[in-house]
């Protein structure tokens, strides 16, 4: 009887043992964090299939929902979402040691959202990108995510340059499982390769696990902005300094 009651304990310690990622940052979550990125899902509409929880995978996973953000005004990756100063203000944020909203989670997430929906739209069509590089539209939204998800890590150039380098041999450049395998061609360092594809894998999964365990509300995206009693009849939202916001037309 006492071997019984020992292994049941042990198994208990196992289970406590085995929390995940995201159990971790959904304790961390705060309910500010939440609505901020539950407001930048409205960049999202019905041609993708982005959602806030894809919002929350990507926040995990860059800064662990907050914990780690490095300095301000750095040029490189930092902030909520480790945005690099480039895309940051590519994306209408400040980004200076005096005023770095990246280090904001309203305007970061926004910023992020944005981005995420640029390169959405970046693979819906052809797009392009400089260098004679031009991005293959990928009609399936389920697949063009994941697209997506790798070009915010590792940067559309970069991605679209080994559609290219599929297509040219004969492969299917709207397939990632095809086209990440041509990262290394398109000039990812071996150790890029490895980061980029598990940085896919593991957003795509975490997000998954986030739908199913999260309080934020993935229908956001799709509602109409709420009518605030001393705007005028009708509003439209933009996005001013990186924060999305509603405004009477």
């Amino acid at each position: 009887m006492a071997k019984k009651i020992k292994k049941k304990v042990q198994a208990k310690k196992t289970i406590r043992k085995s929390s995940s990622k995201v159990d971790q940052w959904l304790k961390r979550e705060s309910v500010h964090q939440r609505k901020a990125l539950e407001n930048a899902s409205r960049h999202f509409d019905k041609n993708d299939a982005l959602t806030v929880h894809h919002l929350e995978a990507i926040y995990g996973q860059e800064s662990s929902f907050g914990l780690l953000r490095r300095k301000r005004g750095m040029k490189g990756a930092a902030g909520d979402f480790q945005l690099e100063r480039t895309t940051a203000t590519r994306m209408g944020l400040s980004a200076n040691k005096e005023n770095d909203q990246r280090f904001d989670i309203d305007d970061a997430s926004a910023a992020s959202a944005k981005y995420l929906k640029t390169l959405d739209d970046i693979f819906s069509k052809k797009k392009k990108l400089g260098q004679g590089i031009q991005s293959i539209p990928i009609k399936n939204k389920s697949e063009r995510i994941k697209f997506v998800i790798a070009a915010f890590n590792g940067g559309e150039g970069r991605i679209a340059l080994a559609q290219r380098l599929a297509q040219k041999d004969g492969k299917a450049p709207d397939s990632w499982s095809v086209v990440s395998e041509y990262l290394r061609k398109a000039g990812a360092s071996a150790a890029k390769v490895n980061e980029i594809k598990n940085y896919v894998e593991d957003v795509t999964k975490n997000s998954d696990e986030f739908s199913h365990k999260s309080k934020a509300d993935s229908s956001v995206k799709n509602k109409k902005p709420k009518k605030e009693s001393l705007s005028p009849k009708g509003g439209h939202w933009i996005t001013k300094s990186g924060r999305h916001i509603l405004i009477g037309d």
